[in-house]
């Protein structure tokens, strides 16, 4: 994972990695985020299957 550092004249220090694989990118980004694991692509896709749609019981009154 190499990675190289540049400071700029107002003291901010940016760090830019590459040659990195899709594994060890991962894994920075679980690191910087303080994350377990990423879930897969399909997990939102799977789990709303049927999105719950919202109705209202009552109409709205109105007011005199």
């Amino acid at each position: 994972m190499p990675y190289k550092d540049i400071t700029y004249d107002n003291g901010f220090t940016e760090r830019f990695y590459f040659d990195e694989t899709e594994e060890e990118e991962a894994l920075r980004m679980s690191r910087i985020n303080s994350v377990a694991k990423f879930p897969s692509a399909n997990h939102r896709s799977a789990t709303r299957q049927n999105p719950s749609t919202k109705t209202d019981s009552k109409p709205p009154q109105l007011q005199d």
